[in-house]
């Protein structure tokens, strides 16, 4: 890049208990090959309750703050770094991360040539020499960047480089959601004409998953993914993708090829198959759950109410 080039850019982690963790990706924070003085570091409270003490050099150049009304959501957390943030590209990266050193100067690089407003960069996972069947299992499942832009057009906030001034015409994320905040808000970006891109040299590399967080995490996605099954035009019957899950599923999907194909090599098959088909189902009960909840409790008439209200708002504009 041209000094020219350079734009200001605020990274944004919201984080609870991993302070380990957020330590590492501030290290690697620390390396990046783009000017230190056009990055801005956020980290974001999102309420931890063990008792930890940073180190002193650890607070050189972040700014950190808490998010105290909507704890436990990460989407929350981040609204609150975008209002704090100064950079012209706010960029997100979760805090069990650790980025390569050129991650910034090529994520920037992409979005300038493609000339998007929003750029996503590849996920790898780091499985190491032993992994588990759950570590094959969540690497083969999560955060498949290239797929989500290029079928549907959202991205995950793992790794993503959004221009500042999208947030400020169509909104930020949705408070106190848990999960599929950032695919829903893509969804709304793209459909609202603002251009999204993949990136495959900006890389972001993380740690898989164990079992008993693998299946928290898909018991939270498949109510996530409720949230934004709402909002899809040609969305399948609720109950479809349920008993669509009761079918074995197949390990020939994965491109033997690919570099998330070559990862069932690593494991033992059987155990990969047998925990793919448990955390299918777990998720998709999980939906059906929360489908349940939502239209036999008060939620559905409290959205209505509030849809009323701003349809309203909006026609005496």
């Amino acid at each position: 890049m041209n000094r020219k080039e350079f734009v200001s850019v605020s990274i944004i982690t919201p984080f609870r208990d991993n302070h380990e963790e957020l330590i590492q990706l501030k290290s690697s924070l620390d390396q990046q090959t783009y000017p230190g003085q056009n990055i801005e570091i956020i980290f974001i409270d999102n309420g931890s309750v063990r008792q930890f003490t940073f180190p002193d050099h650890f607070f050189g150049n972040i700014i950190l703050i808490n998010e105290n009304d909507n704890l436990h959501s990460p989407y929350s957390a981040r609204n609150r770094g975008i209002e704090a943030a100064n950079g012209d590209v706010i960029v997100f990266i979760d805090a069990n991360s650790r980025p390569r050193a050129n991650w910034i100067e090529k994520g920037l690089i992409c979005m300038r040539e493609s000339g998007s407003d929003i750029t996503a960069g590849d996920v790898q996972f780091e499985l190491g020499a032993t992994p588990s069947a759950s570590n094959i299992v969540d690497a083969l499942t999560s955060l498949n960047m290239q797929k989500a832009v290029h079928d549907r057009k959202v991205a995950y906030t793992a790794n993503l480089f959004v221009r500042k001034e999208v947030f400020k015409k169509i909104g930020l994320f949705e408070e106190k959601s848990r999960s599929g905040g950032d695919v829903r808000w893509t969804l709304k970006a793209t459909e609202r004409g603002h251009q999204i891109t993949y990136c495959e040299d900006a890389v972001v590399f993380k740690y898989p998953r164990t079992l008993r967080a693998l299946i928290k995490k898909k018991i939270r996605t498949g109510r996530g993914y409720f949230y934004t099954w709402r909002n899809e035009k040609d969305k399948p019957i609720w109950f479809y993708n349920f008993f669509r899950s009761l079918k074995p599923p197949s390990l020939k999907k994965w491109d033997k090829n690919s570099d998330r194909g070559r990862m069932l090599d690593k494991g033992n098959k059987l155990k990969i198959w047998l925990l793919l088909y448990i955390i299918g189902i777990a998720e998709q009960l999980s939906f059906t759950t929360e489908y349940l909840r939502y239209n036999l409790g008060k939620q559905r008439d409290i959205d209505r109410r509030q849809q009323l209200i701003k349809d309203s708002e909006e026609n005496n504009h």
